[in-house]
């Protein structure tokens, strides 16, 4: 239980397949809108190059997703859960059991095909963090834990 946990190694291909499918659909408007333009005569063909743009960020991205999965930690201790992720901005929080309030599950298309949720904490009003990639199995033990509150010393 107070063991420093990462999200599923699953997550990658699901971070991949949304980088894939948010920069490529990007990617493809581009050289759309780009090629109407140099085809209909009103822009230099080397114009086309701009779609380099999005191809370089998502490209980019595609190599970042490794390093953003080594910094992402979380860890339930007896009487918090500590979550830390960022590699340029480091981001930790630690959140004491007794504020939790209740926890969400989230998981789109992409995420159920590989058994992983993210596990979404709230306090009094608000959304205190998001773990990602975590299996349903473990997510559901997560949640137990979480509500069961603060262990005795």
């Amino acid at each position: 239980m107070n063991e420093i946990e990462r999200p599923d190694e699953k997550v990658l291909y699901v971070w991949r397949a949304e980088v894939f499918i948010g920069w490529g659909l990007l990617l493809l408007i581009c050289l759309a809108a780009l090629s109407v333009g140099v085809f209909a005569g009103h822009a230099p063909a080397w114009i086309l190059g701009l779609a380099a743009i999005p191809l370089g960020f998502g490209t980019l991205a595609l190599f970042l997703l490794k390093r953003r999965w080594e910094r992402w930690t979380f860890q339930l201790t007896p009487h918090t859960l500590e979550m830390s992720h960022g590699w340029l901005v480091r981001h930790r929080r630690i959140v004491s059991r007794n504020r939790i309030q209740h926890v969400d599950f989230e998981s789109g298309p992409i995420g159920r095909k590989f058994d992983l949720v993210h596990v979404v904490v709230h306090t009094a009003g608000t959304t205190v963090g998001t773990i990602p990639g975590v299996r349903s199995e473990r997510a559901e033990r997560l949640r137990t834990e979480l509500m069961s509150g603060p262990k005795a010393l």
